[in-house]
């Protein structure tokens, strides 16, 4: 195998494929020192659901088999082999496990051949040429109630840089968007909405959306709450009635914050709400009769998740993002009885049951049957998953099943860039597939997983409208640049001094959202961009 110098040589054009080829030969050499009977397919490398366990991974079960050996005992006697070879990329090998050989990158020379590549390729470098692979980028996918606020402008930003990669990688990639119009919250936001009679949309429509999500959410949650104290009072629980009031307070300042900013809207809706016997009721039913397709309860939902779609699309516009498909939930999962199928086919396969009326998919034992929970770094029992409530409604992952079989029909490989809060849903949507006997479509849907953006000081939360938008983050940004712009160049026109600061703002944005790496949280100061 070449040493540092060669490699230094010649110009590397795909390092990381290099890293791959160099540890399948250390595998190969090890092997056949080994004098097991193989053949080249058996030396498959993996990259490992845990950074932990290195960057690539050789599994040694289909070999150990094969020959009659102890997987774990085979990992070990490689690992121990390869360590005395000489490497150029590959700083070190460990086994691990029941049965697999981890392999480390040495970064610093990895760097050094990516970097040399970069400087003598230019442009060039990561296009591959066109590859026979499709492949699904599903990001953003913000719920059609708010604004989409730095938080998801990372997932977006996080998504789109992704989607570029890959095309320019020569994947075929197609971008999506998937509008949660079947949930509660959209119910709500929409209910809200109804109690508005002749008001008009004021503002960006989107913010208008959240504006009356909040409202509705206050009005309700003051109800309920109001509600709950005088049964407690009438049970002589003073000690709960004392924490209800102290959240009746907070409730009740965040009626004071909304009305200040929109009076008439407000009153609308709080007005509303409070006139019904029974809000949540009537926000359970306009769902109900959504999933059922019934006219009314169609026109008034996609009319509010059209206002929010259509601020959305202003916002990605100006950042420029764009997509190739927006997807309906309620199309593809509910209308056409798909989340219904996946319900009846995870029953049937021995891994689901029904408990009180429930339909319930025993996660820890699919685990457990394909042996996954080493492979996918499960630690603990996995909780269950609930497919369907006692009262005949589905749950949101119980249909991202169903759509996640939709996108496959599509590209061979999905991506879902969600943060790292919905670890466990998408974990149970890996085992929902294998316990549907589609194991490989499994280890072709890749969790692209963020952490979370921090304002100092200040908790998001979009039921009191208490939020940073993009839109207002790019707005900031390009203000600064502009005052920078009309201090250094002060010879150029107003014109052109605003497309500059545009296009410097926005960028700006996009990169201190996307320099951090996605899996370290990000604290949101003006320092950054």
């Amino acid at each position: 195998m070449e040493d540092a110098h060669l490699a230094k040589e010649r110009v590397v054009e795909r390092p990381f494929a290099e890293f791959r080829e160099e540890c399948k030969g250390l595998v190969i050499g090890a092997l056949n020192e080994e004098g097991l009977e193989f053949v080249e397919e058996d030396v498959r490398l993996a990259v490992p659901s845990v950074p932990d366990y290195g960057n690539l991974s050789f599994s040694t079960f289909s070999v150990a088999k094969k020959n009659g050996k102890n997987p774990k005992g085979l990992a070990e006697s490689l690992a121990s082999r390869i360590a005395s070879y000489k490497k150029v990329l590959v700083e070190r090998v460990e086994s691990a496990g029941a049965g697999y050989v981890n392999f480390f990158v040495n970064y610093p020379k990895f760097a050094e051949v990516t970097l040399e590549a970069i400087r003598v390729m230019r442009e060039a470098f990561g296009r591959l040429g066109e590859r026979d692979e499709k492949v699904i980028v599903e990001h953003t996918s913000v719920n059609p109630i708010h604004p989409i606020h730095v938080g998801g402008a990372r997932n977006a930003v996080i998504g789109d840089t992704l989607a570029r990669v890959l095309m320019a990688a020569g994947y075929e990639v197609s971008r999506h968007f998937y509008i949660d119009d079947v949930g509660l919250q959209v119910a709500q936001a929409s209910y809200g909405y109804s109690k508005l009679g002749d008001l008009p949309v004021s503002g960006k429509s989107d913010h208008f959306v959240g504006f009356v999500y909040a409202a509705t959410s206050c009005a309700m949650s003051i109800k309920s709450l109001q509600r709950e104290i005088e049964r407690l009072k009438g049970e002589g629980k003073d000690e709960e009635v004392r924490e209800k009031l102290g959240e009746l307070d907070d409730w009740v300042s965040v009626a004071s914050e909304l009305r200040a900013k929109n009076e008439k809207v407000f009153d609308a809706v709080y007005r509303g709400v409070s006139d019904s016997e029974d809000p949540e009721g009537e926000v359970a039913d306009l769902l109900r009769r959504y999933e059922k397709k019934e006219e009314g309860a169609v026109r008034l939902i996609r009319s509010v998740s059209e206002l929010a779609l259509a601020g959305f699309r202003e916002t990605l516009r100006r950042a420029n993002i764009e997509f190739d498909s927006w997807d309906w939930e309620s199309e593809l999962t509910s209308w056409n009885g798909g989340a219904e199928t996946v319900v009846e086919w995870l029953l049937r396969t021995g891994f689901g049951r029904v408990e009180e009326g429930m339909a319930i998919l025993d996660c820890e034992e699919v685990a457990r049957r394909y042996g996954l929970k080493e492979r996918y770094g499960i630690k603990g029992e996995v909780p269950p998953l609930t497919l369907k409530r006692s009262d005949g409604t589905t749950l949101y992952t119980t249909r991202d099943i169903a759509y996640t079989l939709w996108k496959f029909d599509r590209a061979e490989r999905v991506i879902n860039v969600i943060s790292l809060e919905q670890k466990l849903p998408q974990l149970q949507l890996k085992l929902a597939l294998y316990a549907l006997g589609l194991g490989g479509l499994a280890e072709n849907l890749v969790h692209f997983s963020y952490e979370l953006v921090h304002l100092p000081g200040k908790k998001m939360s979009g039921r009191r409208g208490r939020y940073v938008t993009f839109d207002e983050v790019m707005d900031e940004a390009v203000e600064r640049a502009y005052e920078e712009v009309s201090k250094r160049s002060p010879h150029l026109s107003e014109e052109e001094r605003r497309k500059i600061s545009e296009v410097v703002g926005v960028g700006a944005v996009r990169y201190a959202l996307v320099a951090v790496a996605p899996n370290k949280p990000i604290t949101f100061t003006w320092e950054r961009v």
